[in-house]
């Protein structure tokens, strides 16, 4: 299938990886190769540094799903470390994929747009936040328990205007547990924590919905998303990770909200599976076969999220939240 005329379908919540081929810079920890994560990477996708072309071979298969599918573009994700005193903590990070990498691949791929990752509290924070609006970045991303980032800091208040001035969105995992890295700071996924940002006007999209992890013991917190969407309109989410073991029971529940929905963008969390099987007793066997005949994984997820009753304006919703995209769009 292909996207077509009208609004860019748009999946705002795609992973690149790496392990340094190509120059890209990109950099995996001996712990994170240990994870079942990388192990399970590895095997689908060949993701070791044997592979001459890994990197770039990643971002090709990124860019050649999202043409078989509906979507137009998709926003590739960037990945950075932890930092202790503003250096990077190199034994407490686990992986990274610099903001360079990813406006390379996305000026070698018209259907990719560029979500690098900042650690604010990196001494040239700054500046690294100026080049990547200049660059054109469509959003910024965060994982505040894996990376160390605590969005309550003061110390970010500078950060937070110059996200605001330019009306760059942070795409932050609050709420519920990340299951794929390991967690540094657990406390720092909070939604409270997230407060200061709005407040200064930054537009924050909560990856999963916030949703609560089935294995974890976390509070769902997701009663309080929706108080803080009452009060915050630049407060968005997207409904990326759900159709998998972590997350699965909460996806059908999701897309019959209508307070949720509006504020939803839609995103897959490529590479992480998503499968219809969890949901046989709602959409019934045959429909669940048909659903996992799909191969494309990127348009699997789309009519999963689809038969369960998110309507196809989430798929467009992206193309009024997100700066820049005359930038990238029809090159």
């Amino acid at each position: 299938m292909t996207g077509g005329l009208g609004a860019p379908r748009i999946d705002c919540h795609v992973h690149l990886a790496g392990v340094g081929t190509d120059d890209s810079g990109c950099w995996i920890s001996p712990a994170f190769e240990k994870r079942i994560t990388f192990r399970l990477l590895r095997m689908r996708h060949g993701m070791s540094a044997s592979r001459a072309s890994a990197d770039a071979d990643w971002a090709a298969d990124v860019a050649e799903r999202v043409r078989g599918s509906e979507l137009t573009h998709a926003v590739v994700l960037g990945f950075d470390g932890v930092y202790r005193h503003g250096r990077l903590d190199r034994g407490r990070t686990q992986m990274v994929v610099p903001a360079e990498w990813v406006f390379r691949v996305c000026r070698a791929h018209p259907e990719l747009l560029p979500g690098p990752s900042i650690n604010p509290h990196r001494a040239d924070a700054l500046e690294r936040l100026e080049e990547c609006i200049e660059g054109g970045a469509v959003l910024i991303k965060w994982l505040p328990a894996t990376q160390g980032i605590d969005p309550a800091d003061p110390a970010l208040a500078a950060f937070y205007r110059r996200c605001a001035e330019a009306r760059l969105p942070i795409l932050t995992h609050s709420g519920g547990t990340e299951g794929t890295f390991a967690q540094v700071a657990p406390a720092l996924k909070d939604l409270r924590r997230i407060l200061p940002a709005l407040r200064a006007g930054v537009p924050m999209i909560v990856a999963h919905t916030g949703a609560p992890v089935a294995y974890a013991r976390d509070p769902d917190q997701v009663p309080l998303l929706r108080t803080m969407m009452a009060e915050f309109p630049h407060l968005w989410v997207d409904n990326s990770g759900m159709a998998n073991p972590s997350r699965f029971q909460h996806l059908p529940r999701y897309a019959r909200s209508a307070d949720l929905v509006a504020r939803t963008l839609h995103g897959s969390d490529f590479p992480v599976p998503s499968n219809a099987f969890w949901y046989a007793r709602r959409l019934g066997m045959g429909e669940v076969a048909r659903l996992e005949r799909i191969r494309n994984r990127m348009q699997r997820d789309i009519e999963i999220k689809r038969a369960l009753g998110y309507p196809d304006g989430v798929l467009t919703r992206a193309a009024s939240v997100l700066p820049n995209l005359e930038r990238w769009i029809g090159r």
